[in-house]
């Protein structure tokens, strides 16, 4: 299994050339096929202008065939084959718990699993978190979204045993800092790697590889 948790994409060069050795293809002959439900259904009143940015960085950096997959209006045997069509399968940001919601009300879960053993998989932001197992601490839910985590609650995909914090430091994030993180993962029981936007965690059968240096590292015993 081969699967990529980014924050914002194709940011660098690096990002670029790393998924490329991980493909096994250069990059300008990569295909891609990109899911992004979640994007369509973020709050009207939010721009879209990440969005824009973030398929710009996949055209410029990204050479072969681009796709998109929409699970809501196409079957299943067409999402399958274009899916399998693609050298890399590239799930945008917006919000983790509607990518939950799209996976179970399509149940296209079993889907991505088989693609998830035979493709590269590539999540940014919201994207990359449904990819991994969801964070468990209270504190967390309460202290940075004013909720429980019984009100966040999902199946996520699980296809690796860790997650991300993306968008770590980011300019409007900032008061999200790394001592709020430390308190608040104390008790999660799996580490959590917060990226900033030139990051990515890469996890290669088994092994985990960070693209960009190092993040931060939270959860119990960190």
């Amino acid at each position: 299994m081969k699967i990529i948790l980014a924050s914002q994409g194709f940011t660098t060069d690096e990002i670029e050339n790393e998924v490329s050795l991980i493909v096994g293809k250069k990059a300008k002959e990569i295909n891609i096929a990109i899911i992004n439900e979640s994007a369509y259904l973020i709050d009207k009143n939010k721009s879209k202008r990440w969005l824009i940015n973030e398929l710009v960085n996949i055209e410029k950096h990204i050479g072969g065939r681009i796709d998109f997959i929409d699970f809501y209006m196409q079957s299943i045997d067409e999402i399958k084959e274009r899916l399998f069509n693609a050298d890399l399968i590239y799930i945008v940001g917006g919000k983790q718990h509607i990518y939950a919601k799209l996976f179970n009300k399509t149940n296209t879960i079993n889907l991505l699993k088989e693609i998830a053993s035979k493709k590269v998989i590539m999540g940014t932001s919201a994207g990359a978190i449904v990819l991994g197992k969801q964070i468990q601490s209270e504190r967390f839910w309460k202290e940075r979204y004013n909720c429980k985590l019984s009100d966040f609650k999902y199946e996520d995909l699980g296809f690796v045993p860790f997650n991300i914090i993306p968008h770590f430091m980011k300019e409007d994030r900032k008061q999200w800092t790394k001592d709020f993180f430390k308190d608040v993962l104390q008790d999660n029981p799996f580490e959590i790697y917060a990226i900033t936007d030139e990051q990515a965690v890469a996890y290669i059968d088994g092994k985990i590889q960070f693209i960009g240096g190092e993040p931060e590292i939270f959860g119990r015993n960190i």
